[in-house]
């Protein structure tokens, strides 16, 4: 599959008033399945032969037959609430209620109540939303370019990052990577309410979300300038780029009627699971990074130094300026966090990440394979941690 060959590439649309180029190359849908399927088979070997192989660290446990070899960590406490619900312990402030309920929702609703295999439809659901993402991906690359390697490249990079297995289990990253994707490709094209929906819907699935109105209105503010526009129409769209902190607000709410605790989410992050605000230019002071064993530290530091450097270098390669915030913002949240655990997880849904790296590989062709090798190296590497037991969320 040739991901890197030259081709003739337009002007990129970024100045156009308003949004990205209406027209495209057509989707490549045999490149994009065979990424996607390529994958999946890869993870899936390679957890089935390390699994036979590889000593079992610490954390294993042997699963329930069929449920299959991905169901650690938060993935059981998903499948908890997707079948159990929310419940919280108004004293010691613990819970699970730092999960927000849009995808265990959709796995509710699709086990019809429980009727199917919960754990079944998680991962259909995650594979789904994942081939969303690959397919709205590919075609936001394709019309702010005008070039389909570089979109394949993109969704390579995506398919084969160092922690895209996730995007296939029971947890909430592939949902909200779609929905993030979508949001902000309906502003550039100055879609702005459905730009706003799927951003609030992102605040449903993730936290994360709301910072989606920074970008958002980013988006707007640029986009206005450009076109020069005036008067009430304004004010609709300014609207719609607020709504996606109005999902985190909603289910806020929820919790205040349900436990009498609008702000239970934070409370359960902090005393169950010790998250709460820390600032960010000391990172690599905190014990949750300095305690851990060398490999977690060179994982963790790797994670944080390769993000900014692809993020600062999207602005070179001149993405779109809302997708670069998003990133930034994205990241900077991440980083101020007293606990780095979850780090290369955290951000393998700052898509424009997967972008510049294609970028990268575009611009010099003889590093498009290496960097993808590494990167499937990477990932497993993360397998292999992940499904024999090793700490790895």
């Amino acid at each position: 599959m040739d991901l890197s060959s030259p081709s003739v590439t337009r002007p990129s649309p970024a100045a156009r008033p308003d949004a990205a180029a209406e027209t495209s190359p057509a989707t490549d849908w045999r490149k994009i399945a065979a990424l996607f399927l390529g994958s999946r088979i890869l993870i899936w070997a390679v957890a089935g032969v390390s699994l036979a192989v590889v000593a079992k660290g610490p954390y294993f446990s042997q699963q329930t037959p069929g449920q299959g070899w991905f169901m650690r960590w938060d993935a059981g406490l998903y499948l908890i609430l997707a079948t159990q619900g929310y419940h919280v312990d108004p004293v010691a402030h613990t819970g699970n209620v730092n999960f927000l309920p849009l995808y265990p929702l959709l796995v509710y609703v699709g086990s019809l109540g429980g009727w199917l295999k919960p754990w079944v439809v998680g991962y259909l659901v995650s594979l789904a939303c994942l081939g969303g993402a690959c397919v709205w991906l590919w075609k936001a690359v394709a019309r702010e370019r005008g070039d389909a390697r570089l979109a394949t490249l993109a969704v390579a990079f995506l398919l084969f990052g160092p922690v895209s297995f996730f995007f296939s289990t029971l947890y909430s990253e592939s949902l909200f990577l779609l929905l993030a994707v979508g949001s902000l490709d309906s502003a550039r094209r100055g879609r702005w309410w459905w730009a706003g929906i799927l951003g609030a819907l992102a605040s449903l699935t993730r936290s994360i979300g709301v910072i989606l109105i920074i970008p958002l209105l980013w988006q707007w503010f640029e986009s206005a300038r450009r076109a020069g526009r005036r008067g009430p129409p304004a004010a609709l769209q300014i609207a719609a780029c607020l709504l996606p902190v109005t999902g985190f607000l909603l289910y806020c709410g929820y919790l205040g009627v349900r436990f009498g605790d609008p702000l239970a989410y934070f409370h359960t992050q902090d005393a169950g699971f010790g998250r709460h605000f820390a600032w960010f230019y000391g990172l690599f002071a905190r014990e949750s990074f300095s305690g851990q064993a060398l490999f977690y530290q060179i994982w963790f530091a790797s994670t944080v130094v390769t993000a900014f450097g692809l993020l600062l270098g999207g602005v070179l390669f001149r993405i779109p300026v809302a997708w670069s915030v998003f990133g930034l913002s994205a990241l900077c949240i991440y980083v101020s966090s007293r606990l780095v655990e979850s780090l290369p997880r955290y951000c393998s849904v700052i898509f424009p990440l997967y972008l510049v790296l294609a970028l990268v590989a575009r611009r010099w062709p003889r590093l498009a394979l290496p960097l993808l090798t590494f990167s499937a190296a990477l990932l497993a590497l993360s397998v292999i941690l992940f499904v024999n037991g090793y700490w790895f969320t």
